[in-house]
């Protein structure tokens, strides 16, 4: 016979801590102010859980014109990408030198009510797992990922992110070929003495810094504006880039809903983007949706579809659902005809 005393209890699964950020390189930030995932447990083969905390105030995502301020879907975004890239070098081994380049990110938040910031900094717990993705001839082309959301004891949403992975001495390599050029570098440039910029009012925002688009057009029921951010903006460009990075794209799409009819006081509820090709510093990349009431069948009144274009090529797709609003549309100009 076995003693009841014969079987040691097992201890409880170690839940992720709030204590101090990972090391800023393992989730590909240069200042560790923009670091938000603090703990990363591997739970076997890719899948992981992970805590991020998230800032009470932040200059750019907490930079909305909406009462009650809630965390918002690109903020919860990053937490995913971070956790990602964290879990693909942890989990996955991917070598620290790997570019990861957003091919399409989606996020559906399920439970917006407890995205309102309470007295301390929001503890949002992530748990998924990374897969790799190979190439014809075996080798990593990419990570794919999927992630639950959870904050104070609820599901509040769902990500899934696929990256493009491509190791440091070939990606120069790779930006030379895709362009028969070395593409500009973000430090190089300057977004001084550009033209008018769209109304920070009138695309939810507060500092004139976090806008994202020039001056709007409208044509036909389409609005489309010029997407032309503020290089020296720290939390879209953390670090030096040599195109238009995906949070920015969704940035932009998410400003241009606002100027076709979405109201300032609604918060993003999914995103569904696609993204085919680079967005270059040194060409003109236009974003173009149409206003409420002009959505194709099948679109919520809710919903918009914002396509980028550059040099007449498309470059990708965003999607936007949109959460109860207070407020009207803001006109984006005189109608050009």
């Amino acid at each position: 016979m076995t003693a009841l005393n014969d079987f040691a209890p097992t201890a409880p699964p170690r839940l992720p801590t709030f204590t101090r950020t990972v090391e800023r390189a393992l989730v590909h930030r240069a200042s560790v102010a923009e670091v938000l995932v603090t703990d990363l447990l591997s739970t076997g083969g890719g899948s992981f859980s992970a805590g991020a905390q998230l800032p009470l105030g932040h200059g750019y995502f907490s930079d909305h014109r909406r009462t009650p301020v809630t965390y918002d879907f690109l903020l919860l975004l990053e937490a995913a990408r971070q956790a990602g890239i964290a879990a693909s070098h942890r989990c996955l081994g991917v070598p620290p030198d790997t570019a990861f380049l957003v091919n399409s990110w989606s996020i559906r938040i399920d439970d917006p009510e407890t995205l309102v910031p309470g007295g301390r900094p929001g503890e949002l717990y992530l748990s998924g797992a990374v897969h790799p993705l190979e190439g014809r001839n075996g080798r990593l082309r990419g990570v794919g990922s999927h992630v639950s959301l959870r904050m104070s004891g609820r599901t509040v949403g769902r990500a899934r992110i696929d990256v493009g992975t491509v190791r440091g001495a070939d990606y120069a390599k790779l930006r030379f070929l895709q362009r028969r050029s070395d593409p500009p570098l973000t430090e190089d440039l300057s977004t001084a003495g550009r033209g008018p910029r769209a109304d920070a009012a009138a695309v939810g925002r507060r500092n004139p810094a976090n806008v994202v688009l020039g001056a709007p057009r409208s044509t036909g029921g389409t609005v489309s504006a010029p997407v032309e951010p503020r290089f020296d903006n720290s939390s879209l460009f953390d670090h030096s880039y040599d195109h238009i990075p995906a949070n920015v794209l969704s940035e932009a799409a998410r400003q241009l809903a606002h100027l076709a009819g979405a109201p300032v006081q609604a918060a993003v509820t999914q995103c569904v983007a696609q993204f085919t090709r680079f967005a270059e510093l040194d060409a003109p990349l236009t974003a173009a949706t149409r206003v409420r009431g002009t959505q194709p069948g099948g679109t919520s009144p809710a919903g918009f579809t914002v396509d980028f274009r550059q040099d007449g090529a498309p470059v990708g797709r965003i999607s936007l659902a949109f959460g109860p609003g207070t407020g009207t549309a803001v006109r984006t100009g005189p109608e050009d005809r």
